[in-house]
C-alpha cells in the first residue's frame, strides 16, 4: 500500500469585513504540496521496484568518457543543467563532484543528476562512496521515506531539544540505549561528528580537572593548568574543529590554526604478510604510548623500559589465560589491574594522570582504510586501563554496522569495554557514549549543552534504519564485492594491490598517488564515484542491501576504467600511464656511469633530471597535472644533508638515461610514510622518485642498475634500510 500524506481538513478562511460579499477563499497552501508529494511516493515505489528486478543501471552522456576532452568542458557540454546550477552558486565556498544531483530521482546506489537524455532520463552515477559513508541503505528507501512522511510534525519545526523534548527525541534517545556499546551505556546527541569528538575530548579533560588533587597551597583553579593532553596516532582523522584538529595527524589540515601541541603515536598498521613486522610495529607504538603514561611529557621523568617489557608480558599472559566464558573477565581484568598498579611508584601514576585520554580510530578510514591487529588494541586496552586512562573509540565512520559488527572495536575481543565511543555519519547526527564514570560531569554547569541536541530529520531517519540492521547481510554484501576487487587486483597487480576491508568498508590501492587520480577520473566518466583515502587507497563501499547485479556492474565500470588507463593506446591525458613506450636503443651497462646528483655536477645535470622525467612521465597537450615531479620537489630534496641523488649517464652520448632521488625517511610528509617500522629510527632512506628513460629496451636492466647504484649510496652514508610507497615490483623481482 502506497504510504500518504494525512493533511487536516480543509477550513474557510478568516475574511475581512470588506470581502464578505465577494465569496473568494484564498488558496491553500498545502494542496500544492500534497500534490507533489503524491507524485513523488508514487516515483519512490516505482524506482524501488525497478532496482531490485534489475532494471536502474549507469547512464551517462555517449561522449562523457571521452579523454581527449577535459573533465569541465565535459560537463559543460554534456550537463548544461549541471554546469548553470553550479555556476549559480559560484560564490559558494564549496568543492565537490561537478554534477548536480536530483536526489528525487536516485534509487538504491544510483545517483540520477539534474540533466536528463533525449527522451527525458535522468543521467546515473552509481555512488561506491556510500555519501562518504553515511548511507547504510540506498537512495529513497521506502521505509526510510515512510519514516519521514510520518515525521512531518516533527521537522515543520526545529526544535531546540536542549530545552524542549519532543516525543521523537525521547523515542530516539530510548532506542540508543538498545544499541549503545558495551560498558557505554550513556549517551549524549549533538550535530556532528566533529562535535561529537570535541565534546569526547572535553569529557575527559573535565574528568582531569575534577579527579586530580590540587597541588598544596594552590587553588583547585590549579589544575586547569596542569599540562593535561590527549594521545592519538599518526593517520588519524577526527573532525575539523579546534580540539579533533589537534588529534588530526595531517599536518596541512592543522596549518594555520592556533591547536593544541599534543603527541601523535605510531598507528601500528598490521601486514598480513609477515607477523613479525606487525609484532614489531604493535610494540613500537605500544611503547611511544607507555612512554607518555609514565612521563606525562615531563622533563626528565625516567621511563625504564624493562617495566614496560615487564607490563607488557603480564598483558599478554592474562590474555592467554581468559577464559571462553566471558562472564569471568571483569574480575579477573579488575584484579589484573589492582596488581600492576600495586607495582608501580605512585609517581609514575601522578604523572599518568597529565593523559587525559587515547583517542583512536578502530580502522583509520580517511587515512587510506588501515587496519590494526586485534593483539594491538587488547594490549592497549589493557595499558590504559592499569594507568587509568581513558580510551576512546572514533567510530564515526565505522560505527553501526559498516565492518559486519555492530561497533567496528567489536572485532578486536577487547578484555574489557572502551571508555567512550564517538558515532555520527549513519546516525545522521553525533552521538556519544560514554561510560558511568565519565557521565557524572556531562551534567557540570551545561558544560555539553548544545543548542538543537541532534537534527529532527537525521533523527527520523535513523529510527528508519535501526530495525533493518542484518549483520550477515553487510558480511554477504561486502564479501561479494571484495571478492571482485581481489579478481581484479590479481588481473592488474602491476597497478591494483593490497585488497583489504571489513563488511562493507572496503578499499583498493593503486601503485601512485598520481595514478590513484587518473583511475579516479576515468571511473567517474564512465558512470562510478569512488572516494580517495591516504595517499593511493580507493575505498569502496557498498550499500549493504545493495543488489549483486549492481555490485557486478561498479566492478565491471571499474575494470573497463583501468583498461582504458593502461591500454594502448593510452588515454591522451594519461601520457602512457604506467606502461612505458619502448624505444629503438639498448644500452649496454659497461657504456654507463654512475654520476653524483648531489655534487659538483649538480646544476649541469638537473635540467636533464627533469627532461628524463618529464619524458617518462610527462604530457605534452598540457592540459592535466603531469605526473613527473615539479622541479622544485626534486631539487627541495636534493637539498637535505643527508639526501641521496644518483643518476646513470651514457658515456657516447654524454645523457642522462636513469636518476633516483631520495631523503631520510623523517624527511617526508606523506601518509604512510610515518607507518613505516623504521620511521624514527634515523636510519632509513626514502626512496622518492625514479625515472628511466622511455627509449630504452633494456630498461628492467637499467632499473636494476640505478637502485644498486642508490642503495651503495645510502649504505656509504650509514643508511640500513630504504623505504618506498612503490617498491612492492622491485621488491617481488630484482635487484637484491
Amino acid at each position: 500500500m502506497e504510504p500518504s500524506i494525512q493533511l487536516p481538513e480543509r477550513t474557510e478562511p478568516a475574511r475581512r469585513d470588506s470581502d464578505k460579499n465577494t465569496h473568494v477563499t484564498k488558496h491553500d497552501p498545502l494542496a500544492a504540496a500534497q500534490a507533489e508529494a503524491t507524485c513523488y511516493l508514487k516515483q519512490v515505489v516505482a524506482l524501488n521496484a525497478r532496482y531490485r528486478a534489475g532494471g536502474v543501471h549507469v547512464h551517462v552522456p555517449p561522449r562523457f568518457a571521452d579523454p581527449d576532452v577535459l573533465l569541465e568542458k565535459a560537463v559543460a557540454r554534456d550537463l548544461p543543467a549541471s554546469q548553470a546550477a553550479l555556476d549559480g552558486a559560484a560564490n559558494g565556498l564549496f568543492s565537490s563532484l561537478p554534477v548536480a544531483f536530483d536526489p528525487a530521482e536516485s534509487v538504491g546506489p544510483y545517483l540520477a543528476t539534474l540533466d536528463r537524455d533525449a527522451e527525458g532520463q535522468p543521467y546515473r552515477f552509481m555512488d561506491l562512496g556510500a555519501l562518504i559513508a553515511t548511507q547504510p541503505f540506498g537512495e529513497n528507501d521506502p521505509e526510510v521515506v515512510a519514516s519521514v512522511l510520518r515525521g512531518l510534525p516533527f521537522v515543520a519545526s526545529r526544535y531546540a531539544h536542549s530545552e524542549y523534548q519532543t516525543t521523537l527525541s525521547l523515542k530516539v534517545k530510548t532506542a540508543l540505549a538498545t544499541i549503545a556499546p558495551a560498558g557505554t551505556p550513556r549517551y549524549f546527541m549533538v550535530n556532528t561528528g566533529a562535535e561529537a569528538v570535541e565534546n569526547a575530548i572535553k569529557a575527559v579533560l573535565l574528568n582531569r580537572v575534577k579527579m586530580s588533587p590540587a597541588e598544596p597551597g594552590q587553588p583547585d583553579a590549579a589544575a586547569e593548568k596542569q599540562g593535561f593532553f590527549i594521545i592519538p596516532f599518526e593517520g588519524a582523522f577526527h573532525g575539523r574543529t579546534l580540539g579533533s584538529l589537534a588529534a588530526t595527524h595531517k599536518r596541512k589540515a592543522r596549518l594555520g590554526f592556533p591547536t593544541f601541541d599534543w603527541p601523535h603515536a605510531l598507528f601500528p598498521v598490521e601486514d598480513p604478510r609477515s607477523k613479525w613486522r606487525t609484532q614489531r610495529r604493535d610494540e613500537k607504538s605500544l611503547e611511544q604510548v607507555w612512554t607518555l603514561l609514565v612521563t606525562g611529557r615531563v622533563t626528565g621523568a625516567p621511563r625504564p623500559l624493562e617495566q614496560f617489557r615487564r607490563q607488557l608480558k603480564a598483558c599478554d599472559e592474562l590474555l592467554a589465560r581468559l577464559p571462553a566464558d566471558r562472564s569471568s573477565w571483569p574480575t579477573m581484568v579488575q584484579q589484573f589491574v589492582e596488581l600492576q598498579r600495586a607495582l608501580i611508584d605512585p609517581a609514575v601514576l601522578k604523572r599518568a594522570i597529565r593523559v587525559a585520554g587515547v583517542l583512536v580510530e578502530p580502522i583509520q578510514c580517511e587515512g587510506g582504510l588501515k587496519f590494526a591487529s586485534s593483539s594491538f588494541f587488547q594490549r592497549l586496552r589493557l595499558l590504559t586501563r592499569i594507568y587509568d586512562v581513558p580510551l576512546m573509540f572514533d567510530e564515526v565512520q565505522t560505527g553501526w554496522g559498516a565492518t559486519g559488527k555492530l561497533w567496528a572495536h567489536e572485532l578486536f575481543d577487547l578484555p574489557c569495554p572502551p571508555d567512550i565511543v564517538i558515532w555520527a555519519k549513519k546516525a545522521q547526527n553525533g552521538v556519544l557514549f560514554v561510560s558511568e564514570d565519565l557521565a557524572t560531569f556531562f551534567q557540570e554547569e551545561k558544560k555539553f549543552n548544545t543548542t538543537w541536541e541532534g537534527d529532527s530529520v537525521g533523527m527520523l531517519r535513523l529510527l528508519g534504519y535501526l530495525d533493518r540492521l542484518d549483520l550477515d547481510q553487510v558480511r554477504r554484501t561486502g564479501d561479494l564485492a571484495r571478492q571482485g576487487l581481489e579478481q581484479l587486483a590479481k588481473d592488474y597487480k602491476d597497478l591494483l594491490q593490497n585488497v583489504r576491508g571489513q563488511g562493507c568498508l572496503l578499499a583498493i590501492d593503486v601503485v601512485r598517488s598520481d595514478w590513484r587520480e587518473w583511475l579516479r577520473e576515468r571511473a567517474f566518466r564512465n558512470g562510478l564515484i569512488l572516494l580517495p583515502a591516504g595517499d593511493r587507497t580507493l575505498r569502496f563501499y557498498p550499500r549493504y542491501d545493495m543488489e549483486a547485479s549492481a555490485i557486478q556492474e561498479a566492478l565491471a565500470i571499474l575494470r573497463h576504467a583501468v583498461t582504458e588507463l593502461i591500454g594502448a593506446p593510452a588515454p591522451a591525458s594519461v601520457a602512457d600511464g604506467i606502461e612505458v613506450r619502448p624505444g629503438a636503443i639498448d644500452v649496454p651497462p659497461g657504456t654507463l656511469e654512475v654520476v653524483d646528483l648531489n655534487g659538483p655536477a649538480t646544476k649541469q645535470l638537473m635540467p636533464q633530471v627533469h627532461e628524463l622525467e618529464d619524458e617518462q612521465y610527462g604530457s605534452t597537450d598540457g592540459r592535466r597535472p603531469l605526473l613527473q615531479y615539479p622541479a622544485e620537489t626534486l631539487e627541495a630534496t636534493l637539498g637535505h644533508l643527508r639526501a641521496v641523488g644518483v643518476g646513470l649517464r651514457d658515456r657516447v652520448s654524454g645523457r642522462l638515461v636513469a636518476y633516483a632521488i631520495g631523503s631520510p625517511l623523517e624527511n617526508r610528509d606523506e601518509l604512510g610514510v610515518r607507518d613505516d617500522p623504521n620511521y624514527g629510527d634515523n636510519n632509513a632512506i626514502y626512496l622518492q622518485a625514479v625515472a628511466i628513460s622511455p627509449q630504452l629496451k633494456n630498461q628492467a636492466e637499467v632499473e636494476g642498475l640505478i637502485l644498486d647504484a642508490f642503495r651503495a649510496r645510502a649504505e656509504w652514508l650509514g643508511f640500513v634500510s630504504l623505504s618506498s610507497l612503490i617498491e612492492s615490483r622491485v621488491v617481488e623481482a630484482d635487484p637484491a
